[in-house]
């Protein structure tokens, strides 16, 4: 997953281009990470060292691994680290970006340094990235530790990976006291909290939601395409609700609504969390606690 953020940065500073990343996201399901890359990456061995030893294998039916151990270059210990780490998915975007010659480790290093400086991320948030662990990426771009909120837009996200596309893209969450939309599927619960959810977003945006939760291929934005999304947004608010009644907090949920070209206010915040389908941006619009007007 960690692939398909740097990934988008490095096309959007033209760093690569559109096509190159396009291929490179085709194989990048098919690939295993070299030993030999990975501990380069995780800078146990110097690029010399590795070469050494891949040249070794091709006079020598041994492991790489085991050859790093005999030259004294790796501990046993490490060598069950780096294995342990071959799944990894950003080495495994290194490894194709190296074997095609788009770009060397030293360049890869020095974008993401760039990457990380740009959008003010810290070595645990990049690590958190490189995991493509989505529970530990979340709180990468939303404060998931709001009373509510955090939770509820976890869950939404959790499912659009689940259910709609496991390559969508988070940015960071913000808050705005007004937002103004093109289309909104959205859902107001009541009860102990009063909470409101929605999706927002261009036509195109909407239906790449809609068609995946339908498995139907909807032309426009029509009644039938707002019904998938508001069915959609029913599921995911149901599991949430069913979670809050564990702790002892009852909510009911009202029938979903769409609206088109409208403005959303509210006295308090409304929490947007952005997420990249397929290129387009759609936003989870959360309000807990506080009036909604449609206007």
């Amino acid at each position: 997953m960690f692939g398909l953020y740097f990934g988008h940065y490095l096309v959007d500073k033209n760093k690569i281009s559109q096509s190159q990343f396009n291929n490179l996201m085709q194989q990048h399901h098919k690939t295993r990470a070299k030993l030999g890359l990975i501990a380069v990456a995780e800078k146990l061995l110097t690029t010399k060292q590795a070469d050494e030893i891949n040249e070794i294998q091709k006079r020598m039916d041994h492991r790489f691994g085991d050859i790093a151990i005999e030259k004294g270059y790796l501990l046993q210990e490490e060598v069950t680290y780096l294995l342990n780490l071959q799944g990894n998915s950003y080495l495994r975007f290194v490894q194709l970006f190296t074997e095609q010659k788009i770009l060397s480790i030293n360049e890869i290093e020095v974008y993401l340094d760039e990457y990380k400086k740009e959008n003010h991320f810290t070595d645990m948030e990049i690590e958190a990235l490189k995991s493509g662990d989505i529970d530990r990426i979340i709180p990468v771009f939303v404060d998931v530790d709001a009373p509510y909120s955090g939770e509820c837009v976890s869950l939404a996200i959790r499912n659009v990976i689940r259910f709609i596309n496991n390559e969508a893209i988070l940015k960071k969450a913000y808050k705005v006291k007004h937002y103004s939309f093109v289309g909104l599927a959205s859902q107001q619960m009541i009860g102990d909290h009063n909470i409101f959810v929605g999706f927002a977003g261009t036509e195109k945006a909407l239906l790449e939601i809609a068609c995946p939760f339908a498995k139907e291929q909807f032309a426009t934005l029509d009644e039938d395409a707002y019904d998938s999304i508001c069915e959609f947004i029913n599921c995911t608010n149901g599991l949430f609700a069913s979670k809050l009644s564990y702790e002892d907090i009852y909510i009911d949920m009202t029938p979903p609504q769409y609206y088109t070209n409208r403005m959303l206010t509210t006295e308090g915040d409304i929490y947007i969390v952005p997420i990249i389908i397929n290129g387009e941006q759609a936003d989870i619009v959360v309000v807990v606690n506080d009036e909604v007007g449609i206007n």
